[in-house]
């Protein structure tokens, strides 16, 4: 995996490049100016949201066995 930081229009960007068998992805990435929250806030929220969902739907299994 490669990753490289950049600019582009003037302002800094990451770019990375992964093969997968024979295709190459290559993602990059530039930080809007109008951004309310970081990428790593979002994934952050996105990842406790996931959580709380799973919580709210876990049903306990009781066993009665004696």
């Amino acid at each position: 995996m490669d990753n490289a930081i950049t600019t582009y229009n003037g302002k800094p960007c990451r770019s990375t490049e992964m093969a997968i068998g024979n295709t190459l992805f290559t993602v990059i990435s530039v930080q809007s100016d109008s951004a309310k929250e970081t990428a790593y806030d979002k994934v952050k929220k996105l990842i406790l949201d996931g959580v709380e969902t799973a919580q709210k739907s876990y049903q306990p299994v009781h066993n009665n066995i004696a």
